[in-house]
């Protein structure tokens, strides 16, 4: 039954409720009180002082008994709810009206009555109840005095032993009970009220609660959750919340659909690295296999050419197999980045004369267009090298005879900026993308010579090392243009 927030709440609430219900009834009970002793205090404020004017109490330093009885008989016709007390000078009492018995103190604290006669208190001011040893009421009080000086006080209680009862009466009457009433019915308003509120407060609590539901019954299936309202503008913390949750859900779906389909290229890497396994296997076995069982039959030229054709066939499927630990090496956090100053023009023209035999044997035209003045870099020049290296033979392997590939170095903006270009088929535009997924091959580049197909994913890998990413422009049939930039020492 409190299972829910909006069950809290309500519980909370009449909690709340009662126990605020509890102390304004006691507020209520003691205000009223104070308020009917200040109303009698201040309506007989000078009654004491008027009795003592009227009747001397106090006669020849003695008890003027007669006018005391008089007076006793007088007050209780007249308001029997009062109580008199003739005090001395020290607040010892020397009579009262009272029955026999009833008194329990002896003496009265005078404190209180001196600051009622000089009048500089607030009311309701009370003192000690002779009738009972720890209680204190309101009173009025006045100085007897005679020729001699001051002889005592005369100390009425205005609320004595009767009054009480009488007031324990009207607890009971129909003024408290109307009273009761109209407080419960004030609570329980106030409670439906805020159960109402509550509810209505709660609604979209439960509407987001239910949409967070749906999404996980779903398991990220977009087509099982409807979501939750957005807001154009800012709301509070359960629009933020919902907020957050949508952008969370958008995330996670994206998060899901990269899964999906990294593992459908993690599939075809798989179809694609069996396949190129497989072939320079097969070929490797076959001629192997010939030579095995024909090794009488052949010729020295056809046994020099079916090892060769073994060979070549072995180199590439050892340069495959280099290219997958080499990418899995760059993957995993073995792949430490040894960074130290070098000069990129240098180890651009390293690399281009390296290459430069194979270009001409392709009948290809190389040239590094190096600009003067290139500041230093700071990076792994042994995997800056293996960057250059495959972007050359990616250019070379596409680049027909009479071609041209270009290596430019120079510096924009702070960054030393190296781009290879050359003059080869170029990319399909729905392949410019992809072409740089470490599992991504397009079949039309798909080659049977030693390529594996892995330089480009190593070469993106290797300047996420360093900070960096290549960039490609291509245009089919007119070329290629790879570029990526790296921070100058004195940037």
């Amino acid at each position: 039954m409190i299972r829910t927030l909006y069950s809290r709440l309500a519980l909370t609430l009449f909690v709340i409720l009662c126990v605020v219900g509890v102390i304004l009834l006691q507020l209520v009970g003691h205000a009223s009180m104070q308020y009917e002793q200040e109303v009698a205090q201040k309506l007989n404020r000078e009654l004491a002082a008027h009795i003592v004017a009227e009747q001397p109490l106090i006669q020849d330093s003695a008890v003027n008994q007669s006018a005391l009885d008089g007076l006793f008989h007088q007050l209780m016709v007249i308001n029997p709810s009062i109580e008199l007390y003739l005090l001395d000078r020290n607040g010892k009492i020397l009579a009262y009206s009272a029955p026999e018995g009833k008194v329990k103190r002896r003496q009265v604290a005078l404190k209180p009555i001196t600051q009622f006669i000089e009048g500089n208190s607030r009311y309701p001011l009370k003192g000690d109840d002779p009738r009972n040893l720890y209680g204190r009421k309101v009173f009025s009080a006045a100085p007897v005095e005679t020729a001699e000086g001051l002889q005592g006080y005369l100390y009425i209680v205005l609320g004595g032993e009767q009054y009480d009862n009488v007031a324990q009466m009207i607890g009971h009457s129909y003024i408290l009970d109307t009273t009761l009433f109209m407080l419960s019915i004030a609570l329980i308003t106030a409670l439906l009220g805020g159960l109402l509120v509550f509810s209505r407060l709660t609604r979209r609590l439960r509407a987001l609660a239910d949409a967070m539901r749906q999404y996980a019954e779903g398991g990220g299936n977009q087509g099982l959750w409807s979501g939750f309202a957005r807001k154009q503008q800012a709301g509070d913390e359960i629009d933020l919340l919902a907020q957050q949750f949508n952008e969370m859900a958008t995330r996670i779906n994206a998060q899901i659909d990269e899964l999906k389909r990294m593992d459908g290229q993690r599939r075809e890497m798989v179809a694609n690295v069996s396949h190129d396994l497989r072939t320079p296997l097969t070929t490797m076995r076959g001629y192997l296999e010939t030579l095995l069982l024909k090794n009488t039959e052949l010729q020295p030229e056809e046994q020099r050419r079916y090892l060769e054709t073994a060979l070549s066939h072995s180199k590439r499927l050892g340069k495959l197999v280099e290219e997958l630990f080499e990418l899995a090496r760059l993957d995993s956090c073995e792949a430490v980045v040894y960074a130290e100053a070098f000069s990129m023009s240098e180890l651009v023209q390293d690399v281009t004369q390296k290459f430069e035999l194979r270009a001409q044997q392709k009948k290809i035209r190389l040239r590094a267009d190096l600009k003067p003045d290139i500041p230093p870099v700071y990076g792994d020049i042994a995997m800056m090298q293996r960057v250059l290296e495959n972007l050359l033979e990616n250019s070379l392997r596409y680049t027909p005879e009479g071609g041209n590939i270009d290596i430019n170095v120079d510096v924009d903006s702070g960054r030393v900026v190296v781009q290879v270009s050359d003059t080869g088929k170029g990319i399909q535009e729905e392949d410019v993308d992809r072409i740089f997924e470490r599992y991504y091959q397009p079949d039309s580049q798909r080659q049977s010579d030693e390529s594996a197909g892995l330089g480009l994913a190593i070469v993106k890998r290797i300047l996420e090392l360093h900070g960096s990413m290549i960039r490609v422009r291509s245009k089919r049939n007119h070329g290629t243009t790879f570029s990526f930039r790296m921070a100058c020492m004195d940037s």
